[in-house]
């Protein structure tokens, strides 16, 4: 048995196990509905420029030192620009409070569109809700023709014909459980995503096949996939090791820099695990839950944030952007060889 084998497997055993269904909607959840009748922050106001240094309250650990700190900010244009939210779907004033620093943010850098990982519409995916809940907050950058590209949660399956009403709710631009896509300039700063769902209904078997045959047959330079659940995660719901087991080695065997995930409240990146970064970034509106750490994280924050990408020819460079605009983590993803 191979020392990568058993370091790995004795990493999915320090986690402990989670499962990928309908959680039971608790006191938290309720008393956040109650807080989104409170008055909704609607002031779409120009930000101040973001602070330089990533700094973070609650539990974090940014360990930059000045040539890092140089390297992540560069003046060249990158070739492509996305940003990135999970877990928003509440109409809450948190929710607005981060659509309005993705407005701000926006105004000093734009960018063409948002993966949005899951959990879209609380507490029952109900489509109904989608305008006090997903058209009302970010009204600025849907009129700037800001598109977003959605993925299934566990509470957008409930109330929603299996999450059916979802995938055929134009905005949300999903053209089925699991698609993909591709954005920017032809063998530059191309970018294929791969749009999972990563619930426990899901046609494993097909989505399964489809992934690896795709992800084969991919020749953008850049490959990302992104789904609701996180295979590795330090919250409340923790790590998965059945959908590690299902996906992880796909990833390795394809070699795909990044898997973006919600589910967990809050954000928290992982070191390269068989040179995969796994980045948790759910902190998009819903109650935040406490976060532990592992011997695999390299920064953790329970705070309502949401993420952007700046993508290069030979790296991306991620930021976590908290509600007062200010980058509290930042990071650089190289392609794996």
């Amino acid at each position: 048995m191979s020392k990568n084998f058993m370091k790995r497997r004795q990493f999915l055993l320090t986690f402990g196990g989670a499962l990928i269904g309908v959680p039971v909607i608790g006191s938290l959840i309720y008393d956040a509905i109650a807080k989104s009748k409170a008055q909704k922050q609607t002031s779409y106001e120009p930000a101040t420029a973001q602070s330089p240094i990533a700094k973070s309250s609650n539990i974090a650990d940014a360990k930059v030192n000045s040539d890092a700190e140089i390297t992540l900010e560069t003046t060249e244009e990158p070739l492509l620009r996305f940003a990135a939210i999970a877990d928003n779907g509440f109409g809450s004033p948190d929710q607005f409070a981060v659509a309005k620093s993705m407005w701000d943010t926006y105004q000093q850098k734009p960018y063409g569109f948002v993966l949005m990982a899951g959990d879209n519409i609380y507490s029952y995916g109900e489509i109904k809700l989608a305008k006090a809940y997903f058209e009302e907050p970010y009204a600025p950058l849907l009129k700037e023709n800001v598109k977003f590209y959605a993925v299934l949660g566990n509470h957008d399956i409930i109330k929603s014909n299996n999450g059916l009403d979802q995938i055929n709710y134009k905005p949300f631009n999903m053209r089925d459980r699991y698609y993909s896509f591709t954005k920017g300039e032809v063998n530059e700063g191309t970018v294929e995503f791969f749009a999972i769902d990563t619930n426990n209904n899901a046609p494993w078997d097909a989505q399964l096949t489809w992934l690896d045959q795709q992800l084969a047959k991919s020749t953008a330079p850049w490959k990302i996939v992104y789904g609701h659940h996180p295979l590795y995660s330090s919250g409340r719901h923790g790590s998965n090791p059945e959908l590690a087991a299902k996906l992880a080695p796909i990833f390795a065997k394809h070699k795909v820099p990044l898997y973006l995930c919600g589910h967990d409240h809050g954000y928290e990146r992982f070191n390269p695990i068989d040179g995969t970064t796994y980045i948790v970034n759910g902190g998009g509106g819903a109650p935040l839950y406490k976060f532990g750490r592992s011997p695999q994280t390299a920064f953790v924050s329970s705070q309502f944030s949401f993420m952007t990408f700046d993508v290069y020819q030979d790296k991306i460079i991620t930021k976590a952007i908290a509600t007062d605009g200010k980058v509290f983590d930042r990071s650089i993803i190289t392609k794996t060889i």
